[in-house]
């Protein structure tokens, strides 16, 4: 088995890549730490020594990320995790239709078989981060492999400037396995299944904590 994970470079200048703790919403990093990359806590919690491991990055092509590029190398030396298991994307930033279906299809030809992937959409532009969120929807279709997280970091700001302790780590996973959920009422071809949905939804409520 493979762990794969997946980020996107930000586009933001050297001196404007924030280093910060990142709150988990929802559930717990025992191995969280201060970074600029929000996977990074992901990969410590996840990761052990002597792991299969892929990481993809995804880089737009712009005078800024080949800098953030060497400080995500730099965190992930910090793990143990060498330069070795890393398969950096360079794409242009601007994204027409066929770049970003390119994109798509590269992200998932480098996604081995008999994976396990977490992915991170916090930086890139617009389009590629629902990209990535295409390709892990696709993924388990096309391929022997699981999504086990989907990761979006939040930097919270008042008039401009970062709020103390104002970085969250949100987990969006439960989007994807909603959509498979509904792929899978349909085709049950069951009756009325947003009610369904509803009524998960009044029980997850009720469920004790």
């Amino acid at each position: 088995m493979t762990k794969t994970y997946i980020t996107m470079i930000s586009l933001q200048s050297r001196q404007g890549l924030l280093k910060t703790c990142y709150r988990p919403q929802g559930f717990a990093l025992k191995k969280n730490r201060k970074t600029s990359f929000p996977i990074i806590p992901v990969i410590a919690e996840d990761y052990r020594e002597g792991d299969t491991v892929k990481i993809l990055a995804v880089r737009a092509d712009n005078m800024d990320t080949p800098d953030n590029y060497m400080v995500f190398l730099e965190e992930l030396a910090d793990l143990g995790i060498s330069s070795d298991h890393v398969t950096e994307i360079p794409v242009a930033e601007a994204q027409g239709d066929a770049a970003g279906v390119g994109l798509l299809l590269r992200i998932l030809d480098e996604i081995p078989e008999d994976s396990v992937i977490r992915a991170d959409i916090t930086f890139g532009t617009k389009p590629m981060s629902a990209i990535l969120l295409y390709a892990m929807n696709f993924v388990e279709k096309l391929k022997d492999a699981e999504v086990e997280g989907i990761y979006y970091g939040e930097i919270l700001r008042r008039k401009g400037e970062q709020v103390e302790d104002g970085a969250i780590l949100h987990d969006l996973t439960v989007f994807k396995l909603l959509g498979d959920t509904i792929d899978q009422m349909e085709a049950m071809k069951l009756e009325d299944p947003q009610k369904i949905l509803h009524r998960m939804l009044e029980r997850q409520a009720e469920a004790p904590v």
